[in-house]
């Protein structure tokens, strides 16, 4: 976390889990620019979304990428490789079991980790939303 503090790598739209940054913050920031953007006379389009099953949905090979790609130390991709990867898990219902799957996504849940790793993965989506939404926050 602080080699992307002390480098400023999170996104300025980013709210959720960065110290000084809280949701509520967020949301009065978004409530300012709402009210100048009625006072200009502009309209305004809203998306919500609910992101309570994203954990599950983050590509490992993906987020590794992009750990890379941030100038992450090799040891320190090596160790989250290693809590990320190579997980398998079964499903049980009244005593019966499937078989072993393979688990290719997801960030392990209940962890002091996820919420940072979870961040990265998504750190850049406002990069992708074009100029028009340049307001966007995330979480």
């Amino acid at each position: 976390m602080e080699h992307f503090l002390t480098h400023d790598f999170f996104s300025d739209q980013q709210y959720g889990f960065i110290k000084g940054r809280s949701t509520v913050l967020q949301l009065l920031k978004i409530l300012d620019d709402w009210t100048l953007q009625l006072d200009l006379g502009k309209q305004i389009d809203v998306i919500y979304t609910n992101c309570e099953k994203a954990f599950d949905k983050v590509p490992h090979h993906a987020l590794i990428s992009k750990l890379r790609a941030y100038g992450v130390d090799d040891t320190l991709i090596k160790w989250l490789q290693d809590f990320l990867c190579n997980r398998i898990q079964s499903v049980g219902i009244n005593g019966f079991f499937s078989r072993w799957f393979s688990v290719d996504s997801g960030i392990p849940q209940g962890s002091i980790l996820g919420p940072i790793l979870f961040l990265i993965y998504i750190n850049d989506l406002p990069d992708f939303c074009g100029e028009d939404y340049k307001n966007i926050s995330l979480c």
